[in-house]
């Protein structure tokens, strides 16, 4: 597998070229801002770029308008953002940023910490899927809401919308649930009607776009109370 890496600390961008080679990823290319990023990615073509969501000169959201910029650019290259913070608009954003939005992921920069999940994340970005960073998630369930039409759903089913949002497949969820994967279809039905969304069965609508929504619905909601202090810094 073939990784670049955009990162402004040196540190941590050493770090993270070394500890993927000891893992068996090529690192193909590295840069500190987008403009090197977009240089190294016109000779070489790795299979996920890894990027920090804040970069020169500005420090705001210049990685996240590279990943958008590298979707356009090269739509088959996978894209796992890092982010020091849960920031929910950044999130929303990079799920939001195509219609089939696929091989795309946002994960907490602690998770750096782990270098075997953070092996794992990049396959499976690179293998298509999405990834949500399950700590994100979970702080997100902690948090108290004042209007929440996530009420609607049962415990179990929100359960299963969280493992949604982290761009689980319905049997990875039917793994984490132990309960069979026939199960968990009848439950993702329920939670999209409950939610308004479009039917996963629906002509026109793929099976994918509706996870999509779902995931959205997911992090739109538990986003709502305490977002502005979570999206500072």
């Amino acid at each position: 597998m073939r990784v670049g890496i955009v990162e402004d600390q040196s540190l941590l961008q050493d770090v993270l070229a070394e500890g993927l080679a000891g893992r068996g990823v090529t690192v193909t290319g590295r840069a500190r801002d987008a403009a090197e990023a977009m240089r190294f990615m016109e000779h070489t073509r790795p299979d996920v770029v890894l990027l920090d969501i804040r970069l020169p000169p500005g420090y705001r959201d210049e990685g996240l308008r590279l990943a958008e910029s590298l979707r356009v650019a090269y739509p088959d290259v996978g894209l796992l953002v890092l982010s020091s913070y849960a920031e929910l608009s950044f999130a929303r954003r990079l799920l939001g940023m195509e219609e089939d939005v696929r091989a795309v992921g946002y994960l907490l920069k602690e998770r750096v910490g782990d270098l075997d999940e953070l092996v794992e994340s990049i396959r499976r970005v690179a293998a298509g899927e999405i990834v949500v960073d399950g700590r994100l998630i979970s702080r997100l369930l902690a948090r108290q809401r004042p209007s929440d039409p996530l009420e609607r759903l049962s415990p179990h089913e929100r359960r299963i919308l969280a493992l949604v949002a982290e761009g689980r497949s319905n049997l990875g969820i039917a793994e984490q649930m132990t309960c069979r994967v026939t199960t968990v279809e009848k439950h993702l039905f329920a939670i999209t009607a409950k939610l308004g969304l479009a039917s996963i069965g629906e002509q026109g609508r793929r099976g994918v776009n509706v996870r999509v929504l779902a995931a959205l619905a997911f992090l739109r909601t538990v986003g709502t109370a305490g977002s502005a202090g979570t999206e500072a810094g």
